[in-house]
């Protein structure tokens, strides 16, 4: 039966009914929104600008959206709203309200009825609520509005009388003000100034000289010129970028693992400056080289700006541990291409600045699929061929001793697979034993994490391979390594990426469980939130593009960010300021730009430029601004109206960073090594620019620790300068300096031999590039006589004397001794006697090993050596690679009476095993053999970075008798001038004592004082670097060392030398 259509009285009855209901509702609605105004709104609404815990509840939206715990009202299900379940509950963490009286009986009713009926919102409060502040969550167009926000558009050059673009602005704004600008620099200020601004290193005093005489006008741009070709150029440029990505040699946390391969992206980064790469390439390299330029090494090394997290081995909490590095990977990524606190909006919407927790999400879901690998090499196809090839050769002459190898290997393996894998939860555990083929891509990512700590049992299997086992795997590995020559070079592996494939992996916000695609900030999306970003799966399938999406939108010019923060940050190097002052904080816990037309022309130029660096390096260098002195002859108004010198009305002086700092020193004293351009990293006592030295989060250069290098556990855009008495301290007393102080006499006497006064000058020319001015030249030759009349104290003498340079040991208070690779200086005390030695003795300490022999020789901590064969002797250290018994284990050999009544050789090996650069305690205590039999030397090994190794022991049987030393001198960190048994690397309060102490009696136990002890070197400024500890006289001094002439000529002059490294005008540029 066909329906009737309505007639106009039965229109009219239905509305006559339904009217009552709706004004009921409305009433319902208007006096449970009231309530929650008058209970609520303080802590979650507009008006008063709060939003705690994420939620407003000042609309329908705001309660519905919710906040950090998710959705709070349901419509129509009181059950599941939690602002009711909150208001209920009785758990004073999640009460609401939180103070104050509870809500009454009728009035929560009165909510759960609104709820149950589907929460309408009152006709009197449906205009949109506003805030009297910015309230997190919201972006409407005030929000939009931010400079920063705004795409690039190239402004119109100001009307002015100079021909170059930058001062033009600069003029402007000074006249707009009323402040006149100071002239230019003296040349040797400009040319002190731009050489370590370009290349991070001063001028040489012949540089110096011919630009100060040249007539040339264009004489400083081509000085630009030259400084932007150098490789050094890069090296200076490269720093800044480390610091922004965070990059470190090491792992951080407790162990600080060294990441041996690290330094390839340290030199991608090198390269990349040096050559000039577009800027675009740079980022779409880091970002996603493997998916955008398949193929190209340098694209697959950059991806190492993906593997700067910290990183803890031992970490039995995987998924979170994964989560952490995920986040880290979001947070450095806004601070470096965003230039906005992501971090700030990972757990609630940002408090200050227009993005939402859904935007962090949203941008970490763009390396969610990310999985960390180490077995990537970045190199040509044609250099893999050739690899491949002598590779082939080496397999096919070596088959039979690796598989004796891997045969023997096979159960110990097993044996540390199980361990490694037993420390974990049982849910990661069963990722672990399950086929990699039917891991779900989230499986994928949390197991090749925890497979790092099977490889690291991997890595130390040498040392779980005890008996006749290790006796032949020693001898098989010194067979496998007599084919080396055959072997080619390590392939070039780098710390990169792969992907789980190409299913993506969104993230999820906590708590709230919503999956978030990727997308681009919402503050700049013509919706709210933004929508997920168009993504193009890689053809290979090997990856989702997700990277590539991001890359692309990252260098796109309609990108407001990415131009403009590389030319704040290109100003901010060179004017120690960014025109806006914040380099990697855009938002409004920043400021403004002081000049904004000339921070968006710049980056209109250079994107128009093709995103060349050099071009707006140079065209910022030769401007007047950077040019002007940092004296101005009237600078009263420039003080009052600008104290900051935002406006640039003179040059900002200002120290120079640590590492400068450093370079400088080396290169005054002429020890710098400027031939390293590239590869692995070194210690950071060697004599090479800074760049190339070690950065171990966790065992920190004095120097660049003490000159506020940043600690490189986050993104740094710029370096603290701080002024601290611990600074002057260690100038002036370290013997590091002591001894550049000497080296720069040395250097200053061979460049001005027997003139004074031509070393005076001499002097000034290499530190301060000029001349001394008269009164300046008097002074210094007054400072020379007096010092020459002076003696010299007991500490300078001893520092000079004995060549002692500290080095802090990891994990440990205080400074040990550092000796450098292949020294002939060994410290020297007086010897033990064979009545020291009667019942034996003990030989202990801290050792931080850098390298050991590449042939068998064994690295000496310490030793006690007769003059023939007839003398007795013994030996503590390090066995070399190619030790006839096994390589980097601890050794005692000794030459005295054995059993039987011979007199020969006793050699000791342990089965503890040393890894380079790790913190060890380390002890041989000797018992004699008798008639009762054999002897024992008990060895005890100590890895002093990580709390969960054990105490090792290993306890090995000796014929000797007894020790004849004919009191010969005792010998630490070295055995004469013999170079290979010259100990590399840090020693610290080593022990020797008389009888074989018991576990309880070792110093890793006990730090007393102890009768037996025969002498404790402490190296500690506070005991003396160089005395005995233990009060036996036995004091330290330096085999093959004369003490220097305290009457000659080179003592004053570096002590002058010395004073003038403390200057101002030495730290600073002005």
């Amino acid at each position: 039966m066909p329906l009737r259509p309505f007639t106009l009285s039965a229109l009219y009855l239905l509305a006559s009914a339904v009217g009552p209901l709706l004004a009921a509702g409305d009433d319902q609605a208007e006096k449970a929104v009231t309530l929650l105004e008058s209970r609520c709104f303080k802590c979650h609404s507009h008006s008063a600008g709060k939003n705690k815990g994420g939620l407003v509840m000042d609309s329908l939206a705001g309660l519905t959206t919710g906040g950090d715990g998710g959705a709070a009202l349901i419509p129509g299900d009181p059950a599941k709203s939690l602002f009711l379940q909150n208001i209920l509950s009785t758990d004073p963490e999640v009460m609401m309200p939180p103070k104050g009286d509870r809500l009454t009986k009728e009035e929560v009713t009165l909510l759960q009825d609104w709820v149950k009926a589907g929460s309408t919102w009152p006709k009197s409060r449906t205009k949109a609520p506003v805030a009297g502040r910015y309230l997190p969550g919201t972006i409407g167009e005030k929000e939009k509005g931010w400079w920063a926000y705004q795409a690039v558009k190239l402004p119109e050059v100001p009307a002015g009388k100079s021909t170059h673009p930058i001062d033009r602005f600069i003029d402007a704004r000074l006249a707009k003000d009323g402040l006149t600008p100071s002239g230019e620099a003296d040349r040797g200020v400009l040319i002190r100034r731009v050489t370590f601004d370009a290349t991070g290193l001063p001028p040489t005093p012949e540089e110096v000289a011919a630009f100060v005489k040249s007539t040339d006008p264009l004489a400083y741009e081509k000085l630009v010129d030259r400084l932007l070709a150098t490789p050094a150029y890069g090296q200076r440029m490269g720093r800044a970028w480390l610091d922004l990505v965070r990059y470190a040699d090491s792992d951080g946390f407790r162990i600080d693992d060294f990441r041996p391969t690290a330094w390839r992206y340290r030199d991608y980064v090198i390269r990349a400056y040096n050559e000039n790469k577009p800027y675009d390439r740079f980022i779409q390299e880091q970002i996603a080289g493997d998916e955008l330029f398949p193929g190209d090494p340098q694209a697959l090394t950059a991806l190492g700006y993906l593997r700067h997290w910290i990183y803890e081995y031992n970490n039995r909490d995987a998924r979170s541990q994964w989560d952490n590095i995920l986040n880290d990977i979001t947070d450095t990524t806004g601070d470096v291409f965003l230039g906005a606190g992501m971090q700030c909006a990972r757990c609630h919407d940002h408090k200050f600045d227009p993005i939402l927790q859904r935007d962090y999400y949203a941008l970490r879901s763009f390396f969610n699929n990310t999985v960390p690998v180490e077995d990537r090499i970045a190199w040509t196809t044609k250099e893999a061929s050739e690899h491949a090839r002598k590779l082939a050769e080496w397999e096919k002459q070596t088959k039979t001793i690796r598989d004796e190898i891997t045969a023997l290997e096979t159960k110990y393996r097993e044996t540390a697979t199980r361990k490694a894998i037993e420390i974990f939860p049982d849910d990661v555990q069963e990722m672990l034993n399950k086929p990699e083929a039917q891991r779900t891509p989230y499986e994928q990512q949390v197991a090749a994490l925890a497979w790092r700590q099977v490889d690291y049992e991997y890595n130390r299997l040498d040392r779980s391979i005890k008996g006749a086992d290790s006796v032949k795997h020693a001898d098989l590995k010194r067979k496998l390594a007599e084919h080396d020559k055959l072997k080619p070079e390590e392939a070039p592996f780098v710390l990169t990426v792969r992907e789980t494939g190409a299913q993506g992996l969104d993230a999820v916000i906590p708590k709230k469980n919503t999956v978030v695609p990727p997308a681009f900030l919402t503050v700049l999306s013509t919706s709210y939130p933004a929508e997920a970003a168009k993504i193009e799966p890689v053809a290979s399938g090997a990856s989702t593009g997700r990277r590539t999406a991001l890359a692309r939108w990252l260098t796109e010019k309609s990108n407001p960010f990415t131009a403009r923060l590389a030319m704040n940050r290109l100003w901010q190097l060179n004017f120690r300021r960014g025109l806006a002052p914040y380099a990697s904080d855009f938002g409004r816990l920043g400021e403004p730009p002081s000049h904004p037309e000339l921070l968006d022309w710049l980056s209109a130029e250079f994107m128009a430029k093709g995103w060349d660096q050099k071009a707006m390096h140079r065209l910022i260098l030769t401007s007047a601004a950077y040019r002007r002195s940092s004296l101005h002859p009237d600078p009263k108004d420039g003080q009052l109206k600008d104290p900051q010198n935002a406006l640039l009305w003179r040059f900002q002086p200002q120290r120079l960073e640590s590492e400068q700092i450093r370079d400088a020193i080396f290169t005054a004293c002429g020890d710098l090594k400027t031939e390293k351009q590239a590869g692995p990293s070194v210690v950071y006592g060697e004599p090479v620019r800074s760049i190339f030295t070690r950065i171990m989060r966790n065992n920190r250069d004095p120097l660049a620790d003490v000159f506020d290098a940043p600690q490189w556990f986050s993104s740094a855009s710029s370096r603290d300068v701080t002024t601290t008495p611990i600074q002057s301290l260690l100038l002036l007393n370290s013997p590091f300096m002591l001894k550049r102080g000497e080296a720069l006499a040395a250097r200053v006497v061979k460049e001005a031999p027997g003139d004074e006064a031509a070393q005076v000058r001499r002097l000034y020319q290499i530190l301060f590039a000029r001349l001394p001015s008269a009164d300046e030249a008097r002074r210094a030759v007054s400072f020379l006589k007096d010092v020459a009349a002076q003696k010299p104290t007991v500490a300078v003498t001893a520092a000079l004397a004995n060549d002692f340079q500290p080095e802090k040991v990891p994990f440990r208070d205080g400074q040990g001794a550092h000796l450098d690779a292949s020294h002939r200086k060994p410290f020297v005390a007086v010897g033990a006697t064979a009545a020291d030695f009667a019942k034996g003795f003990t030989i202990e300490g801290v050792i931080v090993p850098r390298t050991v022999s590449d042939t068998g020789a064994v690295r000496v901590i310490a030793a006690q050596v007769g003059k023939g064969k007839e003398d007795g002797s013994w030996q503590f250290g390090v066995t070399g690679q190619k030790s006839r018994r096994a390589p980097r284990v601890l050794v005692l050999q000794a030459h005295g009476p054995l059993l039987g009544g011979t007199f020969g050789e006793a050699v000791q090996f342990s089965n503890l095993r040393i890894e380079m650069n790790k913190p060890y305690y380390a002890s041989a205590a000797v018992r004699y053999a008798d008639q009762n039999g054999p002897g024992e030397v008990s060895f005890t090994l100590k890895d002093l970075a990580n709390d969960d190794e054990p105490l090792l022991h290993d306890r090995v049987p000796t014929s000797l008798t007894g020790i004849r030393t004919a009191a010969q001198p005792i010998q630490l960190g070295g055995k004469g001038a013999d170079r290979e048994s010259s100990f590399h690397g840090v020693i610290d309060d080593l022990r020797l004592s008389a009888g074989a102490l018991s576990d309880e009696a070792l110093l890793y136990s006990n730090e007393d004082m102890r009768p037996d002890t025969l002498g404790f070197w402490r190296f500690e400024n506070k005991t003396g670097t160089l005395r005995d500890s233990s009060g036996k006289g036995r004091d330290l001094a330096v085999g093959a060392v004369k003490t220097p002439d305290t009457k000659s000529t080179a003592t004053p002059l570096a002590a002058l030398c010395h004073a003038l490294l403390n200057s101002s005008e030495f730290l600073y540029v002005e």
